[in-house]
């Protein structure tokens, strides 16, 4: 069976998700990428094609739009949409976050011992 796609499942990979997360203010693609490596204080880089290429599948996954052209720059923004598959996979990453934190510090080992 195929692996389903991170567009259909809404389990984001890094890349899809700071990029997604990059679009919740109109923002263009060249931005985007100095955003998510400033953020990350440059543990996360994305190359130009990772991110146009992400940025065309969001967009054909109804998840972002084209808002405007600004001195020949596109802009993109969230949909509604986008926003809400955002927040279900942020709910998820917090998630596994507890997880590790219960399994790192200990608790929740006596249910398998």
């Amino acid at each position: 069976m195929a692996k389903r796609s991170p567009y259909e499942t809404g389990e984001l990979s890094d890349s899809i998700f700071l990029i997604l997360l990059a679009t919740l203010e109109p923002v263009y693609g060249y931005r985007i990428m100095q955003s998510i490596e400033e953020s990350t204080d440059g543990a996360v880089k994305v190359g130009p094609a990772t991110m146009y290429t992400t940025l065309k599948k969001l967009k054909q996954a109804g998840w972002i739009v084209e808002t405007a052209e600004d001195d020949k720059r596109i802009l993109y923004a969230a949909t509604d949409e986008g926003r809400a598959v955002l927040e279900r996979d942020f709910a998820r990453r917090k998630r596994l976050v507890a997880f590790a934190e219960d399994r790192l510090n200990g608790r929740g080992e006596e249910d398998h011992g």
